[in-house]
């Protein structure tokens, strides 16, 4: 698989991709947007050496989707796909990814 670190895909707007970009870290390290050569969005480590090197991004992003669902109900039912960014940032500073998708270290805003 070639695999492109790219913020977004070629003919897509930014908007409706990576709405986790600048929250997810993988140890110490920030990941990156990445998409392959198949049109699947990933969520990349730049330590080229990492375990988690690659998570798919629709999976992470449904996850931690999930996770705010969970404990904002009332305000999910108002947030539309294209506002789930907006959303997400202003209530998580970063999550950490651990040695699986199920590891996740969330780190919530005051």
């Amino acid at each position: 698989m070639d695999t492109m670190v790219n913020p977004a895909r070629p003919g897509t707007t930014e908007t409706d991709l990576y709405i986790l970009r600048g929250l997810l870290r993988c140890a110490d390290r920030q990941m990156i947007p990445a998409w392959a050569d198949d049109g699947i969005r990933y969520y990349a480590c730049p330590d080229t050496q990492c375990d988690r090197r690659l998570i798919n991004a629709e999976e992470i992003e449904q996850l931690i989707w999930q996770r705010y669902v969970h404990l904002n109900a009332d305000a999910a039912d108002i947030v539309s796909r294209d506002q789930r960014r907006s959303a997400l940032l202003a209530v998580l500073a970063r999550i950490t990814v651990g040695s699986s998708l199920v590891d996740l270290d969330y780190d919530w805003r005051d």
